[in-house]
């Protein structure tokens, strides 16, 4: 298959690895894949999966990325707080929370970074219809518990000051009887206290 052709019956993916390369109406080899990147036509991202050169990496593009790279995962953390403004944006870090072992992946001047979570608590996310396909992003409540319980270390006002969240997109966004409900799924008082002094920080600041 010639890469006319390639890139025709691929136009509609916003990234495409071997499982869709299988399906195409030729065969294409690895070494054809080799010589495309060679050529600057497609860029291999990480963990077998590529894009074509001329695309705009932008936000969600990098979202959808970070969800195809490490299967399961979701866009969670503080990747998932700029996204809702709860923090000001960051582009250079893309972060998830995954079933699988913690893990990073670098592309270029982007890294991938994806942190543990048990497989009972693989819920809490968002499917965001994007293009052709759909993005995985934690819920606001989910995104908050998510990353009070993987950094437990922080625990006091000064600590939550520190995050520069802001408060009125927060309390715009956060259903804390939601927030509740969730975390009786988690078993964890301590969790619980430290979800606590953030609603009322919320309440306060």
């Amino acid at each position: 298959m010639n890469f006319i052709t390639f890139a025709r019956e691929l136009n509609n993916f916003p990234a495409f690895s071997l499982k869709e390369i299988n399906k195409l109406s030729g065969k294409v080899y690895y070494h054809r894949l080799a010589e495309w990147q060679k050529k600057g036509y497609i860029r291999r991202i990480a963990n077998g999966i590529f894009v074509f050169a001329d695309v705009n990496l932008d936000e969600m593009h990098l979202f959808y990325l970070a969800n195809r790279i490490y299967e399961p995962s979701y866009i969670s953390l503080e990747s998932a707080f700029a996204y809702y403004g709860f923090i000001p944006e960051s582009v250079y870090r893309i972060t998830s929370v995954s079933t699988k072992k913690t893990s990073e992946f670098r592309y270029d001047d982007i890294v991938f970074s994806y942190r543990t979570i048990h497989r009972r608590f693989n819920f809490g996310y968002n499917l965001i219809n994007w293009k052709n396909v759909t993005v995985k992003i934690a819920e606001p409540e989910k995104a908050v518990i998510d990353y009070f319980y993987l950094n437990p270390e922080i625990n006091t006002n000064n600590h939550i000051n520190e995050m520069r969240f802001n408060v009125m997109t927060m309390n715009e966004l956060i259903d804390w009887d939601k927030v509740s409900r969730y975390l009786g799924l988690y078993d964890n008082k301590n969790l619980r206290k430290r979800m606590h002094l953030v609603k009322e920080w919320t309440e306060h600041a």
